[in-house]
């Protein structure tokens, strides 16, 4: 596999010393044997939601490397039933209690994490030469002592046979930038923070590690749970890291189970009993089963391997805490690494809190799209935009297939009626459709049955198609990251690809966002989206308000005022309330409840009685906005408490 040194831990933390084989013992002081819910071997329980009964045509039973096989009415089984009675009646059960893992209290079997040599073609290296190639890797810059060095072909890392010759059927020529530079650093046993654009192979970066990892541990045994821990934010990106795993686990028989949200929980539950070295999963479907039936389902004393993927989008979908808890369960010595396209300031506060003494790697500068992607910006009128779609469709096309995306749910569906009204196959994906029907969508869109896609932003991460020429946000994104995000869908490994947004003159708050995406993809921004930009700059000025321009990686983009920032904090507890800290895609199934939700993101507006005249800025007016300011809050509290009555039945 992979030429080993002494098991040092460079500096990763409160490792232990030597390698053992031997599997974790855990040690449990005497518990009182009456509360069923505290019978956790690794004294492991966590505050979950209520689960839903499965949608007997959404099962998923098993998800293979070439696609997704589901069970049927007719398959549907009683155990299946029982299962799923099990888990409800656990989760409920779970949600009252709540045991916090006591680490003093158990005792952790050492194991190894530092599986790397380094070759002498790289040890060689001065100082002034490793500089020079790290520039020529998408300018590498890295943060943090005694980092390794990046290496320059597969062999110089990684040394199983079976390993290299699949990386060379799948024609992965040589490690892309990230790789090069994240392999030495996670085979060294180091904690790593991972800043790299979309499409950059971070994917890659941390499994190939994880199969030594695993290899040098003793096999599973009984009740073990699983070595590694793989979260996503998204139960596509759940299934597509999953199916990129299984190509390389099946080559030393390691078994990769994905864990998520949304469907039935039959079959998973089976797969976990079974055992499981890999588990690949969403946040809080994870904390669901570690706490169904008492904490027999699985559980995580072996896990000594951590990945966190699409850690931006983990965070800013608010699921901090089920993070925080599952890592809090988790041994402390544990080997930890987070991948992110964007790196926001208060999320690096909390990866410093969660990782120790983590290596920082940042390739192509933070939120970049690359530099495949052609960027087109078009100025339109609301009414200018279909006839413009139209447009674009017939010229890109034929050259693969396009994604488009919109803002809202019922915007997606209305666009996707007048396209096949206009003979444009196509199909829709937001979190409003079911689980069974979200996954169909991807697989004809990923193998090209079906080349046009209208979708909101759930699809915008970790959606992966092969020959995407084309995406075009139709309706523009409202901040910086979900540009680079939705534009990073193209572009992807080495290919070029094509992107055009439509910003209309009322959207011009946006412009400033747009422009520092060009900015920063060398990428020329058009004279008409300057003046755009300027125009709204110059009105904001004129009422005394301060507009960030966002240049450099500094820019925060749009700011919350008091108020907005109180009514942003109450959608954040209500959201926890509906959602009973389920998974990221589960905040869309109640729709009614969103909707009242989503109310209190809009704009805030001046409300007028009826018969009121537009009157100029003056001492009467800004009475009047007071008033209204107060009609405003009294309104929303109005719709907070029949969201929370909502959320309570």
């Amino acid at each position: 596999m992979v030429t080993s040194t002494n098991g040092s831990n460079n500096g990763t933390g409160p490792t232990t010393n030597g390698h053992h084989n031997d599997s974790s013992i855990v040690k449990i002081e005497s518990m009182d044997t009456s509360d069923q819910s505290l019978l956790v071997p690794s004294r492991v329980t966590v505050r979950s939601g209520v689960a839903k009964r499965a949608k007997e045509k959404g099962l998923i039973m098993e998800q293979d490397i070439d696609g997704l096989e589901y069970s049927s009415e007719e398959e549907s089984t009683k155990p299946n039933e029982d299962l799923d009675d099990l888990f409800a009646m656990s989760s409920k059960k779970s949600k009252a209690d709540m045991i916090i893992t006591n680490h003093d209290k158990i005792y952790y079997r050492p194991f190894r994490k530092d599986f790397y040599t380094v070759v002498p073609e790289i040890a060689n290296m001065s100082d002034a030469e490793v500089a020079a190639y790290r520039e020529e890797l998408d300018g590498i810059k890295v943060v943090g002592k005694r980092c390794p060095r990046p290496i320059k072909t597969w062999s110089q890392c990684i040394t199983s046979d079976k390993i290299l010759q699949c990386l060379k059927k799948y024609s992965y020529e040589k490690p892309t930038p990230i790789q090069a530079q994240a392999l030495p650093i996670i085979l060294s046993g180091r904690n790593m923070i991972g800043i790299a654009k979309t499409g950059s192979g971070k994917t890659l970066a941390f499994l190939l590690p994880v199969f030594r990892h695993i290899k040098d541990q003793p096999p599973l045994e009984g009740d073990d749970g699983p070595i590694a821990i793989i979260m996503t934010p998204t139960r596509e990106l759940a299934l597509q890291t999953t199916k990129e795993c299984k190509k390389f686990a099946k080559l030393f028989n390691i078994r990769c189970v994905a864990v998520y949200g949304g469907t039935g929980i039959s079959e998973q539950i089976a797969e976990l009993k079974r055992g499981a070295e890999i588990i690949v999963c969403t946040p809080g479907r994870m904390i669901d089963m570690l706490a169904a039936n008492g904490g027999k389902v699985t559980n995580v004393r072996r896990v000594t391997y951590v990945v966190i993927d699409e850690a931006d989008r983990m965070f800013d979908m608010g699921f901090e805490p089920q993070v925080t808890k599952i890592l809090d369960s988790i041994r402390p010595d544990r080997q930890t690494v987070m991948f992110s396209a964007t790196f926001p300031k208060q999320m690096e506060a909390l990866a410093r809190k969660t990782l120790y003494k983590p290596i920082e790697v940042t390739v192509g500068g933070r939120s970049m799209v690359c530099k495949d992607v052609m960027q087109n910006v078009l100025i339109l009128d609301d009414d200018q935009k279909y006839l413009k779609l139209l447009e674009l469709l017939g010229l890109y096309q034929p050259q693969g297939s396009v994604l488009v995306f919109v803002d809202k749910q019922e915007h997606c569906d209305e666009l996707m009626k007048n396209l096949l009204r206009n003979s444009y196959p196509c199909m829709s994906l937001h979190g409003g459709i079911d689980q069974y029907d979200r996954d169909s969508t991807i697989i004809d869109f990923k193998s090209g049955d079906m080349p046009l896609m209208i979708a909101t932003s759930v699809a915008a991460r970790g959606l992966d198609v092969k020959d995407l020429i084309l995406v075009i946000n139709y309706d523009c994104p409202n901040h910086y990251e979900d540009y680079v995000h939705r534009c990073g869908r193209t572009g992807r490994a080495g290919k070029i690809g094509y992107a055009y947004t439509f910003l209309t003159p009322a959207q011009e708050r946006h412009a400033g966002d747009i422009m520092r995406a060009l900015e920063t993809s060398n990428t020329p921004i058009p004279e008409e989206l300057k003046l755009l930009w300027d125009g709204y700059v110059q009105k904001m000025e004129a009422l005394g308000k301060k507009v960030k321009t966002g240049g450099g990686f500094s820019g925060h983009g749009y700011k919350f005022d008091s108020s907005e920032t109180q009514l942003k904090d109450e959608q954040k507890k209500m959201q926890k309330v509906v959602m009973g800290l389920g998974d990221s895609d589960e905040d869309e199934e109640s729709q009614d409840i969103d909707q009242q939700i989503q109310s209190l993101f809009k704009s805030k507006k001046s409300i007028k009685a009826k018969g009121d005249a537009p009157v100029l800025p003056n001492a009467s007016t800004t009475q009047n906005e007071e008033a209204s300011s107060t009609t405003t809050v009294n309104d929303t509290a109005a719709k907070l408490e029949l969201a929370k009555k909502a959320a309570a039945r």
